[in-house]
C-alpha cells in the first residue's frame, strides 16, 4: 500500500465516515437483538435502547412509535436514517478517494429506508433490514479493496473501531468484545500516531480491567466513554 499526506478536512471526514457507517451497522446488529427478545416472549425495554444512544422517550411505547424515532427520523441523530444520511454526506465530498462503487452502497441503503419509511413498518419487518447490514458489509469490503493508501484506509478504520468501542459499551457488551475491538485499534495507531490522544490511549488501556468492566458501574462507564471519544483529535 502507499501512503500520501492528507489535509486535516479530509482526514476528518474519512473519519466521520468510519463511524457513522459503524454506528448504522451496530445500530441493526442492537435491533436484531432487541427483536430476538421479543421473538423468545420478552418484553422490548425500548426505553432503555433510548437511554444508550438518546434521546430519551417514554418507558411504554409501541413499536411504530420507537421505528419512527431510532429508524427513520432525520432531526434525531442517533437515528439509523441520520447516520446513513452522515455516512453518505461524507462519502459524497470523498468520492475521489472512495469511488462511486464504494458510495453506491451507501445510497441503495438510504433509498431501501426511505421505502421501508413509508410503508406500515412493523416488528415483522425486522428482518428485511439485513439487505442494509449486507450494503455495509459490501461498502466496508469495497473500502478495503479499493483505498490503495494506507493512511486514508486507516482513518476509516479508526472511525470503525471508536465507534464500536462507544456502542459496545454503551449496550454493556462483555469485557472482551471492548477488549477485542481496543486492541485492535492500538494495532492501527502506529500508521498515523500523530492523530491520538497518547494519554486517552493509556488511561482507557489502565482503566479497562475485567472485574470493573463487568460490575457495570455507571460512573465509571460514563469516564470510560468520555475517554473513548477524546482519543482520536482531527
Amino acid at each position: 500500500m502507499t501512503s500520501i499526506a492528507i489535509s486535516d478536512t479530509k482526514a476528518n471526514r474519512l473519519f466521520w465516515l468510519g463511524r457513522y457507517a459503524e454506528r448504522v451497522y451496530l445500530s441493526l446488529h442492537f435491533l436484531r437483538r432487541y427483536f430476538d427478545m421479543y421473538l423468545d416472549g420478552n418484553p422490548v425495554d425500548f426505553a432503555t435502547y433510548a437511554k444508550n444512544l438518546g434521546p430519551d422517550v417514554k418507558e411504554n411505547m409501541s413499536f411504530k412509535e420507537f421505528s419512527n424515532i431510532y429508524m427513520f427520523d432525520k432531526s434525531n441523530p442517533s437515528s439509523i436514517m441520520s447516520c446513513l444520511n452522515g455516512a453518505n454526506d461524507n462519502a459524497i465530498l470523498l468520492r475521489e478517494v472512495i469511488k462511486s462503487e464504494s458510495l453506491s452502497y451507501i445510497q441503495m441503503s438510504i433509498c431501501y429506508l426511505e421505502r421501508m419509511a413509508v410503508k406500515n413498518f412493523a416488528e415483522d419487518s425486522i428482518p428485511s433490514m439485513q439487505l442494509i447490514t449486507d450494503n455495509l458489509l459490501a461498502f466496508f469490503g469495497s473500502i478495503e479493496e479499493r483505498l490503495f493508501d494506507d493512511k486514508a484506509l486507516a482513518f476509516v478504520r479508526y472511525g470503525r473501531f471508536i465507534e464500536s468501542l462507544d456502542m459496545h459499551m454503551r449496550f454493556d457488551y462483555r469485557y472482551s468484545v471492548v477488549r477485542e475491538v481496543f486492541n485492535s485499534l492500538l494495532r492501527w495507531t502506529e500508521i498515523e500516531q500523530s492523530v491520538f490522544d497518547d494519554y486517552s490511549l493509556k488511561r482507557f488501556d489502565l482503566m479497562l480491567d475485567m472485574e470493573r468492566y463487568e460490575i457495570n458501574d455507571s460512573l465509571y462507564k460514563k469516564e470510560m466513554l468520555e475517554i473513548v471519544n477524546r482519543m482520536v483529535v482531527i
